[in-house]
């Protein structure tokens, strides 16, 4: 989050001086804050027991002793300068200034030897206090930094030694619980793959209609879904709930079928897709545990069926006339038997024409046929080379394969079948040799070409290959039949090449995301209560972080903003926003530097209030949480101010969370809170919005069982340890 010359600045405690942090007027008193010394899961002021000692932090008891000491020795001095007058008399002021001199020598040193204390005594043992807290409630694995506890003898080394220890058993655990669940794991890693790569879209869903189970093919169909959220924002759920019901009517009778419905999707860019599904419901013992949805695009089906219905009209019509003729003409022939030789030519030429034309017709309905296919043959965007190499493993010998980037839509499997008989049957003479399999662009297709030198083939050889059955796991599917679904024909060209042209395809699809397999989550808590009653553990949250022109929110633009979800206390890396805004200004060379975005990046992104939009479609239903968030939420509240989208969601500030868990330090910046919590950020992702978004997600993450520790557990708690944002 960066200015014109330095990265935003990230807010320290408020009592740090030359921090170089705005002011926060906001934020409440750290006084107010509780204890760091607290015994973990109880908060200080509930415990009666706990005394004086619960009320006043280890800094305070010492400022206040070292205080004591002070007034202490201000009073023995002044009781023996009052002895030495009485007993030695003389004059008062002499004494009097005697006394004053001692006192404020020994007050000098008393707070010259607070401050020493403080420094290498008591925040040491706070800070100590406060690692050995985050490791023993949090997967906190980073080593204690004993530094700054170096004139405390053997605790440090001894903190050290108990975080060691708590790691091996931590290891320990670990391994005895992935021995015990390593079925589990396989079965749903197991579930995760079969999911993710499957091509019709599933969707499992909860009782209450959240979403426990998507992959890829459904998220590409419905939208940007996430676990947790309600099924219903990418649907139209009438017809699903009308279909559940029948589905647990069928049930009830002994009949676990699933029942078929047809919906329309909600798309986020107005666009409404028609989608053909299935629902079973899923029971165990306790009843319905959940829904599994299957859908497809409908529009296919219809678009094709709609086509092979004006293919066939179109045909019968086209057919209809010349077949009339002749009927006609033959009636005509019948009923002379004896025509004269001009009239038998003039009806001859007649019939030809006719035929000619049904022939056209037929012609036309096989190509249209080819065009159209059912929409139901498995294709699928395929490389070229993986074609070409599954025909040289299954050629029977020598096949020369020259590289190719080029992709294809067809069934692979099929297509290799056809190459593979094509180069048995060619090999079947012994003449023909030095065979070679290409793919050739040529605009929207990509033409095979196997050819060879030797004896030529012919087409008739072409088309009896055709009749054969494609394979045996296809039934009685012939190659014929796998060519008309693919729009493709198979000829030989020139005696000694066998073209098969396929449709191409386009560039390959971008890589997933990290994380993008965890597409499932069985186990996303019910939601229930009032939002500020609910534990931070069970709650949904966007993280998110922006970059900018500079750190004047009032004067300043966002050009980059980034988010990613939190659900079921998982980072899910494969749930994530990311996106460029063009600020409509020149951004300073100084921020740029910084966070790496450039006005040429910018140049053709959207506005920030058209970002902002679909920003704000991604955190519905979440809490936002961001490190400094009053910097980034002033982005977001001023286009609220000018009409834009309104962002009333609840938010939380790791850097005040921080203060309020680590008060015994002023560092308080993302990279001393990802320290401190083990957090690792890869130099490179710094100060972009995507890379600080996923370290402040971590460390969130972390730092909800410490508040938890200190008696904040509830979403509402935690706003108020924070203050207002």
């Amino acid at each position: 989050m960066p200015g014109p010359a330095a990265p935003r600045p990230e807010p320290e405690a408020p009592s740090s001086p030359g921090s170089g942090e705005p002011p926060d007027p906001s934020a409440p008193a750290p006084a107010a804050s509780p204890p760091p010394e607290a015994a973990p899961g109880t908060r200080p002021e509930a415990d009666p027991a706990a005394g004086l000692s619960a009320r006043l932090g280890l800094r305070l008891r010492i400022a206040l002793f070292f205080a004591a000491l002070a007034l202490g020795g201000w009073g023995a001095i002044a009781a023996a300068l009052w002895f030495g007058h009485a007993h030695a008399g003389g004059p008062a002021a002499g004494y009097l200034a005697a006394g004053l001199a001692a006192g404020f020598a020994l007050a000098g040193l008393c707070a010259w030897a607070a401050v020493l204390f403080d420094e290498n005594v008591a925040r040491p043992i706070l800070g100590l206090a406060a690692d050995l807290h985050a490791r023993a409630q949090s997967d906190v694995a980073a080593e204690i930094d004993a530094a700054p506890a170096r004139h405390l003898g053997a605790l440090a080394p001894a903190a050290r030694a108990i975080h060691a220890a708590l790691e091996d058993a931590r290891r320990s655990q670990e391994r005895a619980v992935a021995e015990r669940t390593a079925r589990m794991a396989r079965d749903q890693a197991l579930l995760g793959g079969v999911v993710r790569d499957l091509a019709e879209a599933v969707v499992a869903v909860s009782p209450d209609g959240r979403i426990l189970l998507y992959n890829p093919a459904a998220a590409a169909l419905l939208g940007p879904l996430g676990l947790g959220r309600p099924l219903a924002r990418f649907l139209d759920p009438a017809p699903l709930e009308a279909a559940a019901a029948r589905a647990d009517r069928r049930r009830a009778r002994g009949d676990a079928g699933a029942e078929s419905f047809l919906t329309a999707s909600a798309g986020e860019d107005g666009g409404v897709r028609v989608l053909a599904g299935a629902v079973s419901v899923v029971t165990a013992e306790a009843g319905p545990v959940g829904r599994v949805l299957l859908f497809r695009d409908a529009a296919g089906d219809l678009r094709a069926r709609g086509a092979l219905e004006s293919l066939l009209r179109e045909t019968l019509e086209a057919m209809r006339r010349p077949a009339a003729a002749l009927v006609a003409a033959l009636d005509a022939l019948a009923s002379e038997p004896e025509p004269d030789p001009a009239e038998r030519a003039a009806f001859a030429a007649a019939m030809r024409a006719e035929v000619a034309r049904l022939s056209a017709a037929i012609e036309r309905a096989a190509e249209g046929r080819a065009r159209v296919g059912d929409g139901r043959w498995p294709v699928q965007e395929v490389a070229a080379q993986d074609l070409l190499d599954a025909a040289a493993a299954r050629a029977e010998g020598a096949l020369a394969t020259p590289r190719s980037p080029a992709r294809l839509r067809c069934d692979g499997y099929a297509v290799a079948e056809i190459l593979a008989r094509a180069l048995r049957a060619l090999r079947e003479d012994p003449a023909r040799s030095s065979l070679a399999l290409a793919a050739e662009p040529e605009g929207e297709r990509v033409r095979l070409v196997l050819s060879w030198t030797g004896p030529a083939l012919s087409q008739g050889v072409v088309e009896g290959w055709m009749e054969a059955p494609v394979a045996p796991a296809y039934g009685a599917w012939t190659v014929r039949d796998a060519l008309d679904r693919h729009g493709a024909d198979l000829w030989v060209e020139g005696g000694r090449r066998l073209v098969l042209p396929l449709p191409a395809a386009g560039a390959p699809a971008a890589a997933r995301p990290e994380g993008a397999a965890e597409v499932y989550d069985f186990d996303l808590p019910r939601p229930g209560g009032a939002e500020a009653e609910r534990l931070l553990s069970e709650l949904a949250y966007v993280v998110f972080d922006t970059e900018t022109t500079g750190l004047d929110p009032a004067a300043d633009a966002v050009v980059q903003i980034a988010g990613l979800r939190i659900v079921g206390g998982r980072v899910l890396r494969g749930e994530r926003f990311e996106a460029l805004a063009n600020p409509g200004r020149p951004i300073p060379a100084a921020a740029s530097r910084v966070h790496g975005v450039t006005d040429a990046m910018v140049a053709g992104a959207p506005p920030f209030a058209e970002v902002a939009a679909r920003f704000r479609a991604f955190c519905e239903g979440a809490a936002l949480v961001a490190h400094n968030a009053p910097f980034d939420m002033a982005f977001l509240r001023r286009l609220e101010a000018g009409g834009g989208p309104r962002f009333d969601n609840p938010v939380l500030c790791t850097a005040r969370l921080s203060r309020r868990l680590h008060a015994h330090t002023s560092a308080h910046t993302l990279d001393a809170l990802a320290a401190r919590l083990g957090v690792e950020i890869p130099p490179e992702r710094r100060h972009t919005a995507a890379g600080d978004a996923e370290a402040t997600a971590e460390a969130f993450r972390r730092m909800i069982p410490l508040l938890a520790a200190r008696g904040v557990r509830t979403l509402g708690e935690a706003l108020s340890l924070q203050g207002p944002v």
